[in-house]
């Protein structure tokens, strides 16, 4: 998307004017907003970047650019944002299962953004296909223990550090998987969870 006929900011019911698309009239797009960079923790490797869902648009005009009407949106348009075409969604019955070899990582994003994580939001993992994870698979989300200092063992000027337990947090199930990362369903939350904290086998 690069711009809007008339300057103001994309919501339904307006149009805007983009281009590299070569769908004819009537072509359904999701908008899509570039978010945050998906980063591995463990190694520093990008992953990729958050897609935001702004809404949807229908070609009205096609060409280069072509004109899209914007038909549903649940944040404003603005340019820059990606055109992704709509595809149809094939259901999918998942048999929540235990994945077959050990998996040990770490959420490294949330979908909306928020800092503390509940249950039936939706997670990012920096564990995927290439770690043996499938859409069914169930993993036991840790709370990862804070580093403090032990004052009872004080050595001269200098505590001891010491790194707590992790502990259980609550469960998530894989429904979508790429190479290095996968996206996950919070199923259950008794504890705070948040960005950084651990998934793992269930009862590892």
């Amino acid at each position: 998307l690069f711009a809007h006929p008339d300057g103001l900011l994309g919501s339904a019911g307006r149009d805007v004017y983009v281009r590299g698309t070569d769908g004819g009239n009537g072509t359904v797009f999701n908008v899509v907003h570039t978010g945050d960079a998906l980063v591995d923790p463990d190694d520093g490797t990008l992953l990729g970047y958050q897609g935001l869902y702004v809404g949807q648009g229908r070609v009205d005009q096609a060409g280069d650019p072509a004109i899209v009407r914007l038909t549903d949106t649940t944040r404003e348009a603005s340019v820059g944002d990606y055109l992704i075409e709509e595809e149809g969604i094939t259901p999918i019955n998942y048999f929540p299962n235990a994945p077959a070899q050990s998996v040990d990582g770490r959420i490294i994003s949330v979908l909306d953004g928020v800092s503390m994580i509940g249950q039936f939001q939706v997670i990012v993992l920096n564990r995927g296909a290439r770690d043996g994870l499938e859409p069914g698979h169930v993993l036991s989300v840790y709370q990862t223990g804070e580093v403090v200092s032990d004052t009872t063992r004080n050595r001269g000027f200098f505590n001891e550090e010491v790194r707590l337990p992790d502990r259980m947090a609550g469960t998530t199930m894989v429904f979508r998987v790429f190479d290095r990362m996968s996206y996950a369903l919070v199923m259950e939350a008794t504890r705070e969870i948040r960005v950084l904290d651990t998934v793992r086998n269930p009862d590892s």
